[in-house]
């Protein structure tokens, strides 16, 4: 039972709002004697004076008890229950250790305590300087502290004890349970002490890059300081507030007097510290960009009846309760802002937003779709992804309960719906989609993440669309002009002779169908369908694109495929069962780019038919595959006004041959390629001939590996990287082109690590053209991290045209 000092015990959920910050005359926090009190006891065995235990949000609320039976010292000590998984009363035991009058702890270098357990187990945190409000400074701690049933001495060493000149925070841990099981923690005098084991202080900030823009202020995570212990090496993570920052450019990023860091302009700058007068290993580069855009427009306003709609957040509906749009677990800052008169959420997102809606969880069991509007000003050229994942919890409603079933869905440029940068897109996926989401009775959590690190959101909801099997609206209506067009079907443009839709010798039922006044071809019982415009044949000579709009209510995950076969019938015009002067070929599409219960634009640079090497005498369209039903409509060929592959070969090189090691150019010498499309990536590649000069050409590319490992190449006395580039494809902002160059070190292999070595540079519009060659030639200097090239083995290429044309692809001096 409890003793006077159970006064001391104050539960408190979450983060403590501090209230009165602006003129309230009662908050004692301005009522702080001129001298701070030196006070070391934290706990021994009583509260030390004024101190008070604080849990945190979601924690065990009564698992800090006092214990008359097990002390280290004294009479009494602190008991902590570690609940098991699935504990209702909280998943996990941690708390905070405060003062409500602030101490002066500079004459202490350490913060030690005594602690055992009731078994062997592994204490998750144990720290200084937290005092639960949300704006501690000086944060520290140590992780993994393995605990056993005897009591033992445990030691945190303080980053700088200068800056505690007025410190709240005094202690805090967090544990959770070990495979499932809780247990029973105790601590003891927990006092500051001043060491004479303590010395060496060796911090260190991290090495690595943060993108910010005008007017951010920056957070320095990941620094560390190492202390020789009594000759053992402890590691204590710091806050950025114990260290001293200097900017290598003060115009971009601002150190002020007080410690903060701002991004003040447009640049790179880089940031260095001191611990005190120890200067810190690492440094940060800070790359500085004008504020991003923001939407100008709201969302497109949802049209589903609110009856059939579950919503977490939408000015259209009534929303239910969401606990948080930004769990205390994520890296991620949640701002309400207004478009208009709509209300949206913006995340500023470091790693992964967590939204929950666990008291009360949803059941969403009798809906059939989720729905989110989002808008990020960040480039969606690949690599870049969004994911959306669901988490049920179970029946027990608890994560970690056993019962727990999540899923991801993964977006980029290339899925549909299709990542864009400055516009709304309008996620809408069947649940079905999510896979592993076996049960959808007790959702409580939805998490986004990926690589947009500014994203608006809105119109977030569950709905139930009955039994989708037409769609209920048009397709999207063509933009393109219609003198570059040649349309078999389209109410946005005159369609050419289409002698049938459905032949008798294919496997399908067709009818005509009106969405609105919007005229579509619906195909049922569909194995493949052939369309034939035979008489006459149609003449694509001049045409870049094939484009086709789908709708299916059937599934479309993998291993489901739609086909598009293209097939010319020659001179002649006639079919001659693929014999005589035929040709033809056919594009397989997957989950990727087809979807369920919504309009998919199938658009297809028709030299991606390769082996339909002549389009003079198109006489047969066939589509196939899985779906079963099938709406289409604009089935068109259109010119995009940029030809297909270039008419001219790349310029000449004019480089002495002495002064060249070449991968591929007709103009020298080529060195043993191992391939060119290793077996890892994601391209196809051909050779192509342009008058009598040889390139390489390169189709649905997402990356591609040329390996050269068998005979690694020594470029050490080189000083640049050339290569021609063409490229049919969209080369405007933010479109990309990436060249990595991989060194393999002196050991000759790939060992992720290791002596291995590598950079990537991105060219961007600035570089790139479409319909042109472009002479990328790059210092290898520019390469910063590639420290040695001696040992070259890799080649990749990758972004975001789907067809590129290489040639002179060589280093010189």
């Amino acid at each position: 039972m409890f003793t006077r000092s159970m006064n001391n015990i104050a539960v408190l959920i979450s983060i403590i709002l501090l209230f009165g910050l602006n003129g309230c005359s009662h908050d004692d926090r301005f009522l702080e004697p001129a001298e701070f009190s030196t006070d070391p006891i934290v706990f021994r065995d009583e509260f030390g004076s004024n101190v008070t235990f604080q849990a945190f949000a979601g924690s065990k609320l009564d698992a800090v008890d006092l214990d008359q039976v097990n002390t280290y010292l004294g009479s009494q000590a602190l008991q902590v229950i570690v609940p098991d998984v699935g504990d209702p009363s909280g998943s996990y035991a941690g708390g905070a250790f405060t003062t409500n009058i602030a101490r002066n702890l500079t004459e202490y270098n350490a913060l030690t305590f005594y602690a055992k357990a009731s078994r062997n187990a592994t204490l998750n945190v144990a720290g200084i300087g937290n005092d639960n409000t949300g704006t501690s400074r000086f944060t520290a701690e140590v992780n993994n502290l393995a605990l056993t049933p005897e009591w033992q001495k445990y030691i945190i060493p303080i980053p700088l004890s200068d800056k505690l000149t007025s410190e709240r925070g005094l202690f805090y841990f967090a544990e959770g349970p070990e495979e499932g099981n809780g247990y029973q923690i105790w601590f003891d005098e927990i006092i500051f002490e001043t060491l004479g084991t303590i010395s060496d202080p060796q911090p260190a900030i991290p090495i690595t890059t943060i993108n910010a823009e005008e007017n951010d202020t920056i957070t320095i995570a990941g620094a560390t300081v190492t202390f020789d212990v009594d000759g053992i090496s402890r590691t204590v993570s710091a806050m950025q507030g114990y260290f001293t920052f200097f900017s290598s450019d003060e115009t971009v990023v601002n150190v002020a007097g007080n410690g903060v860091i701002t991004a003040v302009g447009p640049g790179t700058a880089e940031l260095t510290a001191n611990l005190g007068t120890v200067q810190a290993s690492g440094r940060v580069t800070v790359e500085v960009t004008e504020p991003a855009a923001t939407p100008t427009t709201p969302a497109p306003v949802p049209m589903i009846p609110e009856a059939d709609v579950i919503s977490l957040f939408s000015n259209v509906y009534t929303d239910v309760t969401v606990n948080t749009w930004s769990a205390e677990w994520d890296f991620a800052d949640v701002f309400d802002v207004t478009i208009g008169t709509d209300d949206v959420k913006k995340y500023e997102i470091q790693d992964y937003a967590g939204i929950e809606f666990a008291d009360p969880t949803l059941d969403v069991s009798g809906m059939t779709h989720f729905h989110m509007d989002i808008w990020t000003p960040n480039s969606t050229a690949l690599p870049a992804t969004f994911s959306i994942k669901l988490v049920d919890f179970g029946a027990n409603g608890a994560f970690g309960g056993g019962d727990d079933v999540e899923d991801e869905l993964i977006f980029n440029r290339n899925t549909s719906p299709a990542l864009e940068t400055g516009t709304w897109i309008s996620i809408d996926m069947p649940l079905t989609a999510f896979s592993g989401l076996l049960t959808k009775r007790h959702l409580a959590q939805l998490i986004i993440a990926g690589d947009l690190s500014i994203v608006y959101v809105d119109n977030i909801y569950f709905y139930d669309a009955g039994e989708v099997i037409a769609p209920t609206i048009p397709a999207p209506v063509p933009d393109e002009d219609p003198s570059n067009v040649i349309s078999l079907f389209s109410d946005s443009y005159p369609d050419v002779p289409v002698n049938t839709w459905s032949t008798i010798w294919d496997d399908a039922d067709l009818e005509d169908y009106m969405i609105g006044a919007d005229n579509v071809k619906k195909y049922t019982n569909l194995l493949f369908a052939a369309i034939e415009f035979k008489n006459p044949t149609i003449d694509a000579s001049s045409m870049t694109h094939f484009h086709m709009d789908v709708w299916t209510p059937n599934p479309t995950a993998s291993p489901s495929v739609f086909k598009i076969k293209l097939v010319d019938f020659g001179a002649n015009g006639i079919y001659e069962g693929g014999g005589g002067d035929d040709v033809e070929d056919e594009i397989i599409l997957d989950e990727n780019t087809m979807n369920t219960g919504i309009w998919v634009s199938i658009d297809v640079p028709l030299s991606n038919f390769s082996e339909l090497t002549t389009r003079g005498h198109l006489g047969q369209l066939i589509i196939s595959g899985d779906p079963n039903t099938l709406y289409i409509d604009n089935v068109y060929f259109y010119d995009s006004g940029i030809p297909e592959a270039p008419l001219t070969a790349a310029p000449t090189p004019t480089v002495a041959a002495g002064n060249v090691i070449s991968l591929f150019s007709d103009a020298y010498t080529d060195v043993s390629v191992d391939t060119w499309s290793a077996v890892w990536d994601t391209a196809d590649v051909q050779n192509y001939t342009i008058d009598s000069d040889t390139t390489k050409k390169y189709t649905n590319l997402l990356f591609a590996g040329i390996e050269f490992t068998s005979n690694t190449i020594d470029a050490s006395a080189m000083t640049h990287f050339h290569m021609d580039v063409w490229t049919p494809d969209p080369t405007d902002a933010p479109a990309v082109f990436r060249i990595k160059l991989v060194d393999f070190g002196a050991n000759g292999v790939w060992d992720d690590g290791g002596d291995d070595v590598e950079h990537e540079i991105t060219l961007d519009e600035n570089t790139m053209n479409t319909g042109s060659w472009i002479s990328i030639e790059l210092p290898l200097t520019a390469f910063v991290n590639l420290t040695t090239r001696a040992h070259l083995a890799q080649l990749i290429i990758s972004g975001d045209p789907n067809t590129v044309y290489v040639d002179n692809i060589y280093f010189h001096r």
